[in-house]
């Protein structure tokens, strides 16, 4: 009995911390011929499922039940027209464009989990080239002209931090760890634009909501991560004064070379996004403070906060 218990205890714990004593799953390095072809075959899923469905209300209807009374707005579909057009070089999002969101980062979550619990490294590359897939085809929908500066700087740096990881031995079930928080959050994000944009909700209660949603997710369970991969990555190297060591005495192994500076471009990579995400979780805890008159008069001019 004590050992169930101590099972289900370490199942729950590792929830939160993803630390798995004992043999490592390492993710890669995979075969770049191997990356290629996932982040192909999802990029092309996301164009097929995304243009079909950014452009007609069918999640709205499917969606008709959950959602409450919404604005005659969020029906208008033209992304050139109306009050979609948006202001200056930046276009405001589509009330279908942000339920996709929330149905693609959900579908991510869902994937990676998945993989974790079937001990499938292969299912996790999928599910993490499927956000890189959203990103491109996410730029392409909306033109890397109209896309505001924060989005576009989180569509360049993501990728990378992605494709990097392939490269890298870390724990692929702390990677799927990761992208479970981001992508849960990533839904949860989009929904509340969605509801801030075109429902008839209290903009403060949303808020205030998303900041414990978005801090736990986005800011405080992705450092945790962050900290295990890079003192496992560091420590795998011999430590942390050997990281950027060349070895000069095996000139057989030059992919040690190669590796070093995977993990260094991923490290650099999820410290930009753990910013980003410390950032946005901030502008979600001044706007939760606000008084609802000037949050809503703030909301028509600014738009919802945050990169899902």
């Amino acid at each position: 009995m004590s050992e169930v218990i101590l099972t289900v205890a370490k199942g729950i714990g590792s929830l939160a911390f993803p630390i798995f004593p004992g043999e490592e799953l390492k993710f890669g390095p995979r075969h770049w011929s191997e990356v290629a072809v996932s982040v192909a075959a999802t990029t092309a899923l996301c164009f097929a499922v995304g243009h079909r469905l950014t452009r007609s209300t069918l999640l709205l209807r499917l969606g008709g039940r959950f959602h409450p009374q919404l604005r005659d707005e969020a029906w208008i579909t033209d992304l050139n027209a109306g009050p979609n057009g948006g202001s200056g070089a930046h276009r405001k999002r589509s009330a279908a464009e942000l339920l996709f969101i929330s149905l693609h980062n959900g579908s991510v979550c869902i994937l990676a989990a998945l993989a974790w619990l079937i001990g499938s490294p292969t299912l996790a590359l999928h599910a993490f080239t499927l956000e890189v897939g959203y990103e491109i085809f996410d730029t392409f929908n909306l033109g890397p002209g109209k896309l505001e500066p924060e989005t576009l700087i989180h569509h360049i740096v993501a990728p990378i931090c992605i494709l990097c990881s392939t490269q890298t031995d870390v724990d692929f079930r702390v990677l799927c760890h990761l992208c479970i928080c981001i992508d849960l959050s990533g839904a949860v994000l989009g929904y509340c634009k969605f509801l801030l944009r075109f429902g008839h909700c209290s903009s403060k209660k949303i808020y205030q909501r998303l900041g414990w949603v978005h801090g736990l997710l986005r800011v405080m369970l992705p450092l945790v991560d962050s900290v295990i991969i890079v003192r496992n990555s560091v420590a795998a190297r011999g430590g942390f004064f050997r990281f950027n060591h060349l070895d000069t005495f095996d000139a057989t192994h030059p992919v040690w070379t190669h590796q070093t500076d995977w993990t260094q471009l991923y490290f650099w990579a999820m410290a930009v996004l753990n910013a980003f995400n410390t950032y946005f979780w901030c502008v979600i805890r001044a706007r939760a403070k606000l008084p609802q008159h000037v949050l809503a008069q703030f909301e028509m001019c600014t738009g919802p906060t945050g990169t899902c």
